[in-house]
This record gives structure tokens, C-alpha cells and sequence, in this order.
């Protein structure tokens, strides 16, 4: 494959040359052996290249010493262990973390870890490492980004990217074979993208494989080779750091074998190989803010509390809109009269987008339509389709939303010179015999067409708008969907018999899984064969540890029926083969499970049915008639099918003279798919760099209004005809995604006070950068006015203690908050995630207050360089109640009960059960008998029960009130006022009277009046 787009520079900072850490130190703990050689550092999946790693080989002579030009340590305190630079080390092709018993900075246990000063974006990651498996420490390798207010790296001085987490694994060590597999993310707030626990192998028995694949699109994560499961939503983008870590994090800590340590072989992140398909020096780029960009209707600035969260193309100048009739339209200037691939950069913004954008692109032909699911399309360019367009015609692209479809968003826009013919249009012809695919899909997710006798062909004639050299590239289809079939829980052959609900456990490739605990509960696969034969049947096993031990599958083909017993408490989470069978064309087949156990949950997912007998296929050969003759191609599949692959550089003649032909040679066997070629008008491949931008020159403008300081950097383009775009380096650390297309980029949420570089380089469509342009030094001022005040303070009355509530501060450099109780500062440090509005609705607990007296409590806003505002301030008065949760003894259960993800009263864990006769029960010890006011903290969940029955046992008998818990709960309900005697007489118990869904429970609390 030609990869000379690898995206090296477009995913990669340059490394710091400055060391900021001091060099670590010897361990104490004896060094372990080195391991047996990894593997080479190719490519782990198709459509990837080596991009950067880090061997852990040494800096001196003997191979000792990390790179401190690429990783900072790990510092603070976290869990039960404090992080240091000591314990961290390399020798013998390793890096070691040590784990001690040793007394610093009020912890017992001493740790450590490393952070790479480099970001990086989409792409694979990878380290091999042998870890701990003595109780009490935790090891992990994860991305996030760095910010000031994070103590991990003290040193560190830049605008906050602190945007996703990626836990490409955490592994506890007292269940070393355990891997939690998850994502995170923290805009608008955070919210997590929860896996499951993944059993695996022994992590402490040897080295291991650890990966994990960032797509635009989901999250895929790898153990020693194995896909072990898929995360469909990765949240918003944006250039992340990879960690490294070991804590001290469960007590009681295992001391037998310390001092202790975990190795890590190395680390090695794997660039996307980019084809280029959507680049040419001719596109035209219209962002918003641009000329050709136009808004009707209420539109905004996407910001929230104050910060400019997501990424947009090139910067984080997005625009939103929740009017109905909005609408933004991109007119670009084009400069000839051609055929233009229309791409619209869909700025993905988790699940609040819109759910039917529609894109109506204006051409010489009229108008096309396309419908776009905004918070499924990920972060990335979407393809509208390729169009002919006339300049100074009007031509361009609107989108419009509508009435409860979610957020509307708009970016950018970019229009690619390229002439398209795909099946079916009338550039394209067949020879022999061909057929057209429903299972495999092409360009834009249309239909392909397959062959397979040698005497087929297929040809693409293109009309090409003028005589000039040409990129060529052909869609290769995946064309595994041809021989295997696929019936998930939300297709048509799936039904079901007796009581099932969604379950939270993701199956096969993140799709959804079904569960119940009705012990006659059946469920059935029934496929639709296109073809009578052999095949051999599979089903994908999701497990937990309350699921059923006897999951009976019962394979229905032409020769009878056959079962088999699953046990989904363990393992599963994988493909379990069922058996090889004949099956008839048609539906006759199926497979049903059920639970032969009769106990606990069944759980259902994915059944396969894959064709035995079908022969690797003879690859298909690519005919380029041109303009300078005749060239063979073998399309080269090493970076992956179901994408552009480019065929080569070949000039043409204007016209329809010259063609692509696929086929195969006389003799040759196997099914060959025909889908779409691509002709996008690009000059040869150079390797010559490009000139640097022109008259750079930057500055920071504070405001005042949010504490804000924004890097505005300026420059004069590149004239060479093909650059591309530039990129923008803050201290050697390149903060640009992707190329910039304008000639300015602004930088948000830098730090008062702080000195820093700025330089701009050039990139072409060959990927070659340009040498940086002269540094400039920018100085961002410093911050002397305090923060405004939080706003709407509030406080709940709990027994000797109260919980205080209040808005997030619109400081864009706030720190935290401190909390005052009658005038004395209880807060070491300020509290809270300052990017995250959503934990202060969890409240703050203060303790230690005392029953019936009035105390006043106060809160301040506190900024990165350490102004305080105002104090905001309440009064309240603790009373004597009883508050009972789900780990009191006063809290009891009948039936089936299980924990839940949706979170309590203070982000407590809470309590679920599907089972229609469960009931659970508070109940009280009263210190005295009297009048109490009785409210439930309701959990809520679309999933949840509509009818959560709290009947109230109270000194005068029983009172029942309904209350659902599928919307406008997750806040304290009244249930009445009742008079209680003195003890534990009275309750509150809940039931489901709705009979179906989930019931939930959390706290309950009894307030004298």
C-alpha cells in the first residue's frame, strides 16, 4: 500500500527536548528478568502503521534511565499509595513501577507511573507488561489529557485537553485475570461509556498484550490478540495522553512479597494509514465563521459552563441550534466546473445531537437530500455523495433539522474535486455474470454486485472533466457478509416467549443483549439461508455471574435438532461454536435457547450461521487503461477492505477514454465484488517539504467577563500549490488535530502568567511538513480579578451533618471551591472537577454539624492563579432523622435483587430488580415517638418501573403512594406525614405494582417535624 498519508504528523506532537522531572532512582525491589522477545512492531491490524513507540531501551550506555524528554512521572497522592518519580525506572529492555510499604506524604504505600508528554488521537495502542497479583494495587494503561488543576503532573503548564479517558485496561491484583475495559469522557460532563468485566488470562503470570483501537466511531480492546469487546461511542475527540500506572489501591495491602513491582515491556501507538481519497490541493474548505458560511434562525456558539468543549475540524469554533426551522448553509468558491465529492465534518457530540440532520446539497442537477444520524456518524468527515458543480451558481450545501430530533450542529463543509462512478451509474458495465448483494455493502453503505465466474468483468468509465494526472481508487467491499449470516436481538428473526428486558451488557461488537429471569423464558434465531449446504453455527455468549449456569441451545436443521449447555457465569463474552449441520435454503433452520438450569438470568445476544466449504478467493486484478497506456493493479488489502484503496497516479485525457476494469485471469476462482472508483485530480507524489508559512505572529487576549485567555496566531499561507494546511506547535507540542485550512487558529483556556513558543509548519498532500517558522514568544497575562460568586446556594438538613448544593462557577480557569462552616474554612484544597457542572448536583457532604442549631455554611470560587471570590452563603439546621440506604442494616430485600449502575442519593450505588414480586424494606430505629415527615430518594431510569409502590407503615396503619420511576425522579419525594412510636415499628416498603420493568431503591429518611 502507499503510505505516504500515514498520519505521523497528523496525529503526533514533537517531543519536549526540555527534561521538566527529575531522574528517578535505583528500586529496592530486585529487578525481574527481561522477557522473552516481543513481538515486531508491524502493524496489529489492517489499515495501521507503527507511528511512534517507546521501547524502553535507556538513555545511557547500559540501557538505564527513562526518556524524560518524552514522559512525565506520575506524581500526588491517589487511593492508599503516593505516586513517585522514584519508584519508577528502566533497565534490561523494561520499565519497572515499584510497589513499597514506606511512609510519604500521609500514605503507607508508595507507587508510581509515567505520562507521555506526546498526545495522540485516533488510532491503536499497545504495551505488553507482566503485573501484579498480590492483593492491594492497581495497574492500568489509559489516555487522558492533561490540566493544571490535575496534580499527577505539577509541572505541567498548558490549556487543558483533559477530554476523554480510555481505560485500555485496569486490572486489580487480587483478581489478577480480571480486566475492566471502558470509556469515559468529560464534556459536557462526565458521563461513562461502560464495558463489562472481561475475564481474561493471569496478568501477574507472564507478559501480556494489552491494546485497544480508537475509531471515530467506537473502541475496540484487544488481550494478547483477542478482541474481547467493542464500545460503540468513544465520546466528543480530542489529542489525549497515554498513562502508564500502578497504585497502592485496595486495603488490606499483601506485604508478603514487597518491595514489589510491575514491568512494562514497551509501548507503541499505531497511526491510521490515511489513502488520501478525500485530498486534493483543488478543495475547497468552508468552516463556520468563514465567507461562504450562512446561518437563518436562532443559532450559538457551542459552549457549556463557559467552556468550548467540542472539536470541530480544525478548532473548536462549533455552532448549535435547538430551533426548529435553523438552518446553515456552506457556499464554497469553487474554481472550475467539475465533479465535487461533498463532505460535511459531523461534529458528534454524544447523545444529545440531531438524530436526522438533513443535508440537501445544491448541484447542476438539482437538489439531493441525504439524512444524517449526527450522534452515530462520529467525529470525522461525512460523504454526501460527488455531484457536478458550476461556480458562481449557488452551488453548496444546507443543513436543516426539525422538531424533536435532538441538537442540530454545524461545522465545516469540504468539496473534493473527484469523479465517482459506482454500480449502477451510467459509467459502469458487467461482462458475464453478476449478482447483485444485499449482505455486503459499499461507498456511502449502498448495495455491491458480486461474480464469480472468471469471464466476468466490471468496468468504470469515468468522464473526466479535464486532461490532467489523476489519484485512482477503488472501494473494496468486506465481503465476509456473503457467507455468513447474522441475526441479532433487534432483527426480525429474533423472537422471544415469557418475560425479557434489555440488559446493560454489551455483546458481539457492542451490540445489544437481551436477559430474563423467567425460567420458562425461551428465545429463537431464525435465519433466512440463501443457499442450502453445510454450515457451521455459532452464538455469542454474554456473561455475568448471575447468569444461568445451563444455557440450552438448540440447533433445528435439515438432519433434526441438537443442544448444547453454555454456562454464561464464567468465560463467554466470545463466539461458542455450536456444531456443524446442513441447512435448506430458506427460514426451516433456527436455534432456540432456554434455561436448562432454571435458575438465575438467561442472556441472549448474536447466533452466526457461516458457510463451510467456501475457498479463499484468487485476488481480483485492477486493469488502468490511461492516457499513457495500460497498468495491472493488484489492490493491495493489507490495510483493510470496506475502504478506499487507491490503485495509483496515472494521468488521463479529458473525456471518457479511459477506464478500470476488474476481473480475473482464465482459471481463477472465488467471489469478486464490484463497487464504486474514485478519480481524484492530484499532482505526482514529492518528497520535497514545503515552505513555511509566511509573517507568523500571535498574541493572548484575556476576558475579563469568564476568565478566559485566548492564543489567536496568525500567519501568511504557503504558496506552493499543493500544501494542504498548516500546523501549530505550543512549545515544540503540536495542539492542531488536523492540518488548519484557514490562515489563523485560535487557542482556548490558557494559563495566566504562563511564557510559551508558538511556531506554524506547512503540510502537502504528500505529508511532507515544513521546517517550523521562527519561534514566537507569547506571554499570556496574568489574572488579578477574583471569580464571581457561586450562585444559588442551597442546603439539605441531614442528622448531625448537612449536604450543600450550588451552581457551577462560569470561571473558564477555575480551580474549585471552598466551603466555610461559621467562618471556618473546611476544605485543605479546593473541591471538584472544575470542567464538570454535573458533580456539584451530587452535593457535598458536611459533617460533625450538631442536631437543632443553626449553622451558617459558605462557598467560594477559587481560579487557577488562586483568587477567591465571595463567599455565597446558607443557613441550616441539622435535626435528629433517621436516614436509612442500601448497605444499612435497616435496609432489607425479598426476591432478586442486583446493583445498579444508575446513581443515589450523594452518586450512591443503588439497588434493581426485574423480578415483579421483589420487595424491599426500610426500617427505622426512632429515637422518640412523634410526627415524621417520610420521603424516598427515587431513582430514575427509562428502563424503570412506572408504578413503584412505597407502602408507609406508620403508628395509625398503612398508607401506599405510586411513584414512577422512568422520568422526573433522582431527587428526594415526599411520601406524607405519619405518626410513628418510639423504635423500629414502622417501615416503608417498596414493591412494583406496575408489574414489569425495574424497580429501584436508594434511600429513604424520617424527618421529625
Amino acid at each position: 500500500m502507499n503510505v505516504r498519508r500515514t498520519v505521523v504528523a497528523a496525529f503526533l506532537a514533537a517531543s519536549v527536548a526540555i527534561s521538566l522531572v527529575p531522574a528517578s532512582s535505583a528500586m529496592s525491589a530486585a529487578p525481574a528478568a527481561a522477557p522473552e522477545a516481543a513481538a515486531p512492531a508491524g502493524a496489529p491490524a489492517p489499515g495501521y502503521e507503527l507511528a511512534w513507540s517507546d521501547e524502553f531501551d535507556g538513555v545511557d550506555a547500559e540501557g538505564k534511565g527513562l526518556d524524560e524528554a518524552e514522559w512525565h512521572y506520575r506524581e500526588s497522592e491517589k487511593a492508599i499509595c503516593s505516586n513517585s518519580p522514584d519508584n519508577v525506572s528502566v533497565s534490561q529492555g523494561l520499565m519497572r513501577i515499584a510497589l513499597k510499604r514506606e511512609d510519604r506524604n500521609g500514605m503507607e504505600y508508595t507507587c508510581g507511573g509515567v505520562i507521555s508528554k506526546r498526545t495522540f488521537g485516533y488510532g491503536y495502542y499497545e504495551t505488553r507488561a507482566r503485573l501484579w497479583g498480590d492483593q492491594g494495587f492497581h495497574s492500568a494503561m489509559w489516555t487522558t489529557g492533561l490540566a493544571d488543576y490535575v496534580p499527577d503532573t505539577p509541572k505541567y503548564k498548558g490549556p487543558n485537553n483533559r477530554v476523554n479517558e480510555i481505560d485500555g485496561f485496569e486490572v486489580d491484583s487480587h483478581t489478577p485475570d480480571e480486566f475492566t475495559q471502558v470509556s469515559h469522557w468529560f464534556v459536557p460532563h462526565h458521563v461513562g461509556n461502560p464495558g463489562r468485566l472481561y475475564q481474561g488470562p493471569d496478568s501477574s503470570d507472564g507478559y501480556h498484550t494489552y491494546g485497544f483501537e480508537w475509531t471515530p466511531t467506537e473502541v475496540r480492546y484487544y488481550i494478547d490478540g483477542k478482541l474481547t469487546q467493542t464500545l460503540p461511542k468513544a465520546g466528543p475527540h480530542g489529542l489525549q495522553n497515554i498513562w502508564l500506572t500502578t497504585l497502592g489501591y485496595t486495603s488490606p495491602v499483601d506485604e508478603t512479597n514487597l518491595p514489589g513491582e510491575t514491568t512494562w515491556d514497551y509501548f507503541r501507538y499505531y497511526a491510521p494509514v490515511d489513502t488520501g481519497d478525500d485530498e486534493s490541493a483543488d478543495t475547497v474548505v468552508v468552516d463556520n465563521g468563514d465567507g461562504g458560511y450562512a446561518e437563518t434562525g436562532r443559532w450559538a456558539d457551542e459552549i457549556t459552563d463557559g467552556h468550548r468543549e467540542v472539536f470541530g475540524y480544525q478548532d473548536k469554533e462549533l455552532r448549535r441550534s435547538d430551533d426548529p426551522g435553523a438552518t446553515a448553509r456552506w457556499t464554497p468558491k469553487l474554481r472550475s466546473a467539475q465533479p465535487y465529492e461533498v463532505f460535511v465534518w459531523n461534529p458528534s457530540f454524544l447523545k444529545t445531537g440531531h438524530k436526522a440532520a438533513t443535508y440537501t446539497v445544491t448541484h447542476d442537477g438539482g437538489e439531493t437530500e441525504v439524512v444524517v444520524d449526527q450522534t452515530g456518524a462520529g467525529q470525522q468527515w461525512v460523504s454526501l455523495g460527488s455531484y457536478p458543480m458550476t461556480p458562481e451558481a449557488g452551488r453548496g450545501v444546507r443543513v436543516t433539522g426539525g422538531p424533536g430530533g435532538g441538537i442540530l450542529r454545524a461545522d465545516a463543509a469540504k468539496f473534493v474535486p473527484a469523479v465517482v462512478v459506482d454500480n449502477g451509474d451510467d459509467g459502469y458495465r458487467e461482462r458475464g455474470t453478476w449478482g447483485a448483494s444485499d449482505a455486503v455493502t459499499g461507498w456511502r453503505g449502498t448495495g455491491t454486485r458480486w461474480a464469480t465466474a472468471s469471464a466476468s468483468a466490471a468496468r468504470w468509465t469515468p468522464d473526466l472533466p479535464k486532461r490532467t494526472t489523476y489519484d485512482v481508487y477503488a472501494w473494496l467491499p468486506d465481503a465476509a457478509g456473503d457467507n455468513e449470516t447474522v441475526t441479532r436481538t433487534d432483527d426480525t428473526g429474533y423472537t422471544e416467549t415469557g418475560r425479557w428486558a434489555a440488559s446493560s451488557i454489551r455483546g458481539w461488537d457492542g451490540t445489544p443483549t437481551r436477559t430474563s429471569n423467567d425460567t420458562s423464558a425461551t428465545a429463537e434465531w431464525r435465519p433466512d439461508l440463501k443457499e442450502a449446504g453445510t454450515y457451521k453455527v455459532y452464538a455469542w455468549s454474554p456473561a455475568n455471574p448471575v447468569s444461568t449456569t445451563a444455557a440450552r441451545y438448540t440447533v433445528t436443521h435439515a438432519g433434526g435438532s441438537d443442544s448444547t449447555d453454555i454456562d454464561q457465569t464464567t468465560g463467554g463474552n466470545d463466539w461458542v461454536e455450536l456444531g456443524e449441520y446442513e441447512f435448506a435454503a430458506g427460514t426451516d433452520g433456527h436455534v432456540t435457547v432456554s434455561n436448562a438450569a432454571r435458575g438465575n438470568y438467561l442472556r441472549t445476544n448474536v447466533v452466526k450461521f457461516a458457510r463451510v466449504g467456501t475457498e479463499t478467493p484468487d485476488p481480483a486484478g485492477y486493469t488502468v487503461s490511461h492516457a499513457g497506456g495500460t497498468t495491472e493493479v493488484a489492490a493491495d488489502t493489507s490495510g483493510g477492505t470496506d475502504r478506499w484503496v487507491r490503485l495509483g497516479n496515472f494521468p488521463f485525457d479529458a473525456g471518457s477514454d479511459g477506464y478500470v476494469e476488474l476481473g480475473r485471469e482464465e482459471g481463477s476462482h472465488g467471489l469478486m465484488h464490484a463497487d464504486a472508483v474514485k478519480f481524484v485530480p492530484a499532482p505526482r507524489d514529492d518528497a520535497r517539504r514545503p515552505a513555511a508559512p509566511r509573517n507568523p505572529h500571535a498574541f493572548v487576549q484575556p476576558n475579563a467577563s469568564n476568565g478566559d485567555a485566548v492564543l489567536h496566531v496568525r500567519w501568511s499561507p504557503a504558496q506552493d500549490d499543493d500544501v494542504l494546511g498548516h500546523h501549530v506547535y505550543l512549545d515544540g507540542r503540536r495542539i492542531t488535530w488536523k492540518p488548519v485550512r484557514r490562515d489563523s487558529f485560535r487557542l482556548y483556556e490558557m494559563l495566566a502568567g504562563q511564557t510559551h513558543k508558538v511556531t506554524v509548519t506547512s503540510v502537502d498532500r504528500s505529508g511532507n511538513e515544513s521546517a517550523p517558522s521562527a519561534p514566537l514568544s507569547v506571554r499570556t497575562p496574568a489574572d488579578t480579578k477574583p471569580p464571581a460568586p457561586p450562585a444559588r446556594v442551597a442546603a439539605e438538613a441531614t442528622n448531625e451533618a448537612a449536604v450543600l448544593y450550588w451552581d457551577q462557577s462560569l470561571e473558564v480557569d477555575l480551580h474549585g471551591y471552598h466551603v466555610y462552616v461559621d467562618g471556618r474554612r473546611i476544605t485543605d484544597e479546593p473541591y471538584g472537577n472544575p470542567v464538570d457542572a454535573h458533580l456539584r448536583a451530587l452535593g457535598f457532604p458536611v459533617e460533625d454539624l450538631t442536631n437543632n442549631a443553626e449553622h451558617e455554611l459558605a462557598v467560594t470560587a477559587v481560579d487557577q492563579t488562586g483568587n477567591e471570590s465571595k463567599p455565597s452563603s446558607v443557613r441550616i439546621t441539622p435535626l435528629p432523622m433517621s436516614i436509612i440506604g442500601i448497605d444499612d442494616a435497616g435496609y432489607t430485600e425479598k426476591g432478586t435483587w442486583t446493583g445498579s449502575s444508575v446513581a443515589g442519593w450523594l452518586g450512591s450505588k443503588t439497588r434493581t430488580s426485574n423480578d415483579t414480586s421483589a420487595t424491599a424494606t426500610w426500617r427505622p430505629e426512632l429515637g422518640a415517638a412523634g410526627g415524621y415527615e417520610v420521603f424516598a430518594w427515587v431513582p430514575s431510569h427509562p428502563n424503570s418501573t412506572t408504578a413503584a409502590r412505597y407502602t408507609v407503615t406508620h403508628a395509625g396503619g398503612t398508607k401506599a403512594v405510586d411513584i414512577g420511576q422512568s422520568a422526573g425522579g433522582n431527587r428526594w419525594i415526599s411520601l406524607g406525614t405519619f405518626e410513628f412510636a418510639q423504635g423500629s415499628a414502622g417501615d416503608v416498603t417498596v414493591s412494583n405494582s406496575a408489574g414489569s420493568s425495574y424497580l429501584r431503591t436508594s434511600y429513604v429518611k424520617f424527618v421529625p417535624k
